[in-house]
């Protein structure tokens, strides 16, 4: 059967990985972290595609569209963005999402720490920031005996993609205040720091699998 031209790309075995769509099925423990080789817009099951994405634009550039296992909002993928999951058994059988948050936000940020980028700080439930600027957005997922936490971080990516294919999203934090995606996000690169994507893709996978050994 023909492409629909109407619809976006259909997603490559990297993108759908890049989005852990196989992952509601994995048994923990799993960690993955790896640079995006492609541009793939990501979103979760609980959005609405029409409504934080210009779904036009992606069938014009023939970007795919993936949903995620996890909440949050819609999120670019493309060359210069890490992206990172983790699959794990609840420590001590917690069931709220905020601890889930906490301990894994840290983790990502101490892997930063590692690759000399210093002053990250949690802002909202799950964004990391450098100011005001997020610079890494993070969802999670608690089913059964797992939590599944994904995060992205812009190490230097071209930034016009988000305002090329997201809408601005239906659900905001308060510290966004309205403000665009060109004022809202940087990269690691925009705010001085030299680091090689691969280099925090491997900062972040060994830090996350310390936790997965500690779960």
């Amino acid at each position: 059967m023909a492409p629909d031209p109407a619809a976006p790309a259909d997603p490559s075995s990297h993108a759908l990985a890049l989005a852990g769509a196989d992952l509601p099925g994995a048994s923990p423990p799993v960690v993955r972290a790896e640079e995006a080789r492609e541009v793939v817009v990501v979103l979760s099951r609980s959005r609405d595609p029409r409504r934080e994405v210009y779904l036009d634009r992606c069938t014009a550039d023939r970007v795919p569209v993936v949903v995620r296992p996890s909440g949050g909002g819609a999120v670019v993928l493309s060359p210069g963005t890490v992206a990172a999951s983790i699959v794990v058994a609840p420590r001590g059988g917690e069931r709220f999402p905020e601890p889930h948050f906490r301990r894994f936000c840290s983790a990502t940020a101490d892997a930063l720490a590692a690759c000399g980028v210093g002053g990250i700080a949690t802002r909202g439930v799950s964004d990391l920031c450098l100011g005001e600027r997020k610079i890494a957005g993070s969802s999670l997922r608690l089913w059964g005996e797992r939590v599944l936490f994904q995060v992205s971080v812009l190490v230097c990516p071209d930034l016009s993609l988000l305002e090329r294919y997201l809408r601005h999203p239906s659900r905001e934090p308060a510290y966004r205040a309205g403000r665009p995606h060109r004022e809202f996000v940087t990269s690691l690169r925009a705010a001085g720091f030299s680091v090689a994507p691969a280099d925090v893709a491997a900062a972040i996978e060994n830090r996350l699998e310390r936790e997965a050994s500690r779960s």
